[in-house]
C-alpha cells in the first residue's frame, strides 16, 4: 500500500473498534475498520492472530501475496489490493426503416471494484469483501448530440430526453428524435344518389303492419337526375424525418366514372347524370365504377307478392301477369303479355295487355291524370305564396333598418292573422298526394314534397331571407311550367278483352279482340272497339267507333262523346243509350251501320252515313 514501516506498525497498533482496554487480550488480534487490516500482537506466548484471505482482494503481508490462512503481527507490513473489472459500455445510433424516429441504444459501462467489510477483532481473522458498483454515464448532452448529427439525425432531436438519459443513466432503446409524419391521404370515394334494389326483409309500416307487396324497391331515375358523384381525393401535406429528408404522402387512390348507355358524364368527370328514364345500374372495378340507365325494366314472370308492387321510372315490359290485389306504375309505357286480375295498372305514356282483363284498372297517361288532379290545388297554392311573397316584403320594409326579424316569423304571423286558409290548403295538397301515385313525376315528387314540407308549421322559420321564400315559389312554378307541357301529349290503351274493369286513357283506347263487357271505358280521345261492347260506359272526348253494342237480352250499355264529336256503330241493339253533348237517345230497335251525331239544329241524329 505504500505505507512506511511506521506508518504501519502505527496503522497495525490502532486501537480496535469496541475492545476494552482495560482488560486486557492475551492472544494476538487482527479486525478490519475503514477497509484497512489491523493487528495487535498477543502478550507472552500466547499465539499470534491469523488472517485467511478472499478471492476479491489480494493481501500482502511484507511483500508476499497469502494463498492460505497466515499469522500476522503488529510489525508485519500488510497491503490490500482490491481486484477489479470494468464491464465496457456502448452506444449507437438506430435510425427506424421510416427515418421518422431516432433511438440510442444504450449500454453503460460499469466499473466493479472492491471493499474489505469491517468486522470485529478475532484471533483468527477471515477477510470477505463487498462489491462496489460505479456506473459511468454515457456522455454528455452535448456529446449524444454530435454522436447524432454524425449519423445525420438533425431534426426533431429531443435534448430533454437526451439530458434525462445522462442524468437518469438509463439503459436501453431511448427514443430521442422524432420526424413529422406526413398527413394522411384521402382517397376518391363516390356518392350514389340511387338505391340498390332491396332485400326481401319484412318491414313494418306506421300502424305495425306488414304489407308483404310493398317489401321490394325498385330504383329508378329520371332524364337529368344526378346518379353518382366523384368526390377527388386530396394528398396528405408532405412530412420530415429525422435526418431532415422531405417525407412525401402517398399518392391518392384514383376512381373514374364511366358512363354506359343512358349515362352522361359531366363536370370533368366529376358527376354522372341520367340521360333517360329507366333502372340505373353500377358496376365496380378497383379504379373504375361503371354507371349506365337501362330505358325497360322487364319483369320476366309474374307481378306478385314475391315481386312486390312495381314503382319504376321509364317504360315495364312483363313478360307474364298482373296478381290480384297488386299494382304496377311506371312513368313510360307498359306492357303485359298475360292477363290483369283485381289489380291497378298506371302508366305515365301507353298500355297494352296481350291477356283478359279481369276487375282490373288501367290508367294510361297518368302523369296527365295526376297532374288534372294536383294542378288545380297547386295553382291556388302558387297564387298564396305570391301573394304571401308581397304581403311580407311590404311588411318587412316598414320595420327599423336594423331589425332582426326573420322572413319566416313575418309569414308565420301573416298566416296566424290574414291568411287564416293556408293551412287549410295545405292539409287538402297533403291529402290528395297521398290518393296519387306520385312515382309518375320522377324527380319532381321529391320537389313538391319538400315544397309543401317547408311551409308547414316551425318549418316556415327556416326561411330567413325573402330569396330563400322565392326559391321555393320558383320550384313550384318550375313544375307547373313542366307539367303543363306534358299534359299535351297523349297515350294510348290497347286491350283485347276486358270483363268488370276501368280503363282510363289521356288518349285513344283501342280493343282489338272479342271486346268489353260490363266495363267503364274513358278517353280523352278515340274510342275503337273492334269486337263487342256489351254493358258498361263508353265516354270519349273525341270520336267513338264500336263494331257491336249491346246484346239481344239488353245488356244496359252507354256511349258518350262530346256535342262536337260522333259514334259509328256497325250493329247496335235495341235498349242502348247514346249521348251526344247534352243529347241522348235510347235505341228502340236494332240498328246496323249507324252515325250519331248532332244536327245543324242541336238534336240528336242516328242513321246511315
Amino acid at each position: 500500500m505504500g505505507q512506511s514501516e511506521n506508518e504501519v506498525n502505527n496503522m497495525n497498533l490502532a486501537s480496535p473498534p469496541n475492545i476494552d482496554e482495560s482488560k486486557g487480550s492475551t492472544r494476538g488480534a487482527a479486525w478490519v475498520s475503514d477497509g484497512q487490516i489491523y493487528v495487535k500482537n498477543p502478550q507472552g506466548n500466547e499465539p499470534k492472530a491469523t488472517i485467511t484471505g478472499c478471492p476479491e482482494a489480494q493481501v500482502l503481508v511484507n511483500g508476499n501475496p497469502i494463498n492460505e490462512t497466515t499469522e500476522i503481527s503488529q510489525e508485519d507490513v500488510i497491503e490490500i489490493v482490491p481486484l477489479s473489472h470494468t464491464d465496457p459500455g456502448s452506444t449507437r445510433v438506430i435510425i427506424s426503416p421510416d427515418k421518422m424516429s431516432a433511438f440510442l441504444e444504450v449500454k453503460l459501462e460499469c466499473i466493479n471494484t472492491y471493499r474489505l467489510e469491517s468486522c470485529q477483532p478475532s484471533s483468527n481473522l477471515r477477510l470477505k469483501a463487498e462489491a462496489i458498483k460505479e456506473i459511468i454515464p454515457p456522455g454528455t448532452v452535448q456529446s449524444l448530440t454530435n454522436l447524432l448529427n454524425q449519423s445525420n439525425v438533425i431534426y426533431g432531436v429531443d435534448t430533454d430526453a437526451i439530458a434525462d438519459l445522462v442524468k437518469s443513466l438509463k439503459e436501453g432503446l431511448i427514443p430521442v428524435a422524432k420526424g413529422t409524419p406526413p398527413g394522411d391521404s384521402i382517397d376518391d370515394y363516390i356518392e350514389v344518389f340511387f338505391k340498390e334494389n332491396k332485400d326481401s326483409s319484412f318491414e313494418e309500416n306506421v300502424s305495425g303492419i306488414i304489407d308483404f307487396k310493398e317489401q321490394r324497391s325498385i330504383p329508378s331515375v329520371s332524364a337529368g337526375e344526378t346518379l353518382a358523384k366523384r368526390v377527388v381525393g386530396q394528398k396528405g401535406a408532405p412530412g420530415k424525418t429525422v435526418t431532415n429528408e422531405v417525407a412525401e404522402s402517398r399518392e391518392p387512390k384514383t376512381i373514374h366514372l364511366l358512363s354506359g348507355s343512358g349515362v352522361d358524364i359531366v363536370e370533368d368527370g366529376l358527376r354522372a347524370v341520367a340521360a333517360i328514364e329507366g333502372l340505373p345500374k353500377l358496376q365496380k372495378t378497383s379504379g373504375n365504377w361503371y354507371l349506365s340507365v337501362e330505358p325497360v325494366l322487364n319483369i320476366p314472370g309474374d307481378v306478385n307478392v314475391k315481386t312486390g308492387n312495381i314503382r319504376f321510372k321509364g317504360d315495364i315490359n312483363i313478360q307474364g301477369s298482373v296478381e290480384n290485389g297488386m299494382s304496377v306504375s311506371a312513368s313510360g309505357n307498359i306492357a303485359v303479355s298475360g292477363i290483369l286480375t283485381k289489380c291497378k295498372i298506371t302508366a305515365g305514356g301507353n298500355v297494352t295487355v296481350g291477356g283478359n282483363i279481369v276487375n282490373a284498372e288501367i290508367v294510361s297517361g297518368g302523369f296527365n291524370v295526376l297532374c288534372n288532379t294536383i294542378n288545380p290545388l297547386l295553382n291556388e297554392l302558387l297564387k298564396t305564396l305570391d301573394a304571401l311573397y308581397t304581403s311580407a316584403t311590404l311588411m318587412l320594409e316598414k320595420l327599423p333598418p336594423n331589425s332582426k326579424v326573420l322572413f319566416g316569423n313575418v309569414l308565420a304571423l301573416l298566416i296566424e292573422k290574414r291568411f287564416t286558409s293556408f293551412n287549410g290548403l295545405l292539409e287538402k295538397i297533403q291529402k290528395k298526394f297521398k290518393e296519387v301515385d306520385m312515382k309518375l313525376l320522377g324527380s319532381y315528387e321529391a320537389t313538391l314534397l319538400r315544397v309543401v314540407s317547408s311551409l308547414t308549421g316551425i318549418n316556415l322559420l327556416q326561411f330567413k331571407t325573402a330569396k330563400d321564400f322565392q326559391d321555393v315559389i320558383s320550384d313550384l312554378t318550375s313544375f307547373l311550367y313542366y307539367s303543363d307541357g306534358l299534359t299535351k301529349n297523349r297515350s294510348v290503351v290497347t286491350i283485347n278483352v276486358a270483363l268488370n274493369s276501368m280503363i282510363k286513357s289521356s288518349g285513344d283506347i283501342l280493343v282489338k279482340g272479342p271486346g268489353c263487357f260490363n266495363t267503364v271505358i274513358q278517353a280523352d280521345g278515340n274510342v275503337k272497339i273492334t269486337g263487342v261492347a256489351r254493358g258498361g260506359t263508353i265516354q270519349a272526348q273525341d270520336d267513338v267507333f264500336i263494331n257491336e253494342v249491346g246484346s239481344e237480352l239488353g245488356a244496359k250499355t252507354t256511349v258518350i262523346v262530346p256535342k262536337e264529336k260522333k259514334i259509328k256503330i256497325n250493329k247496335a241493339f235495341d235498349g242502348i243509350t247514346l249521348q251526344v253533348g247534352k243529347m241522348s237517345r235510347i235505341l228502340e230497335k236494332n240498328m246496323d251501320n249507324i252515325v250519331v251525331k248532332l244536327d245543324t239544329e242541336g238534336y240528336i241524329h242516328v242513321g246511315n252515313e
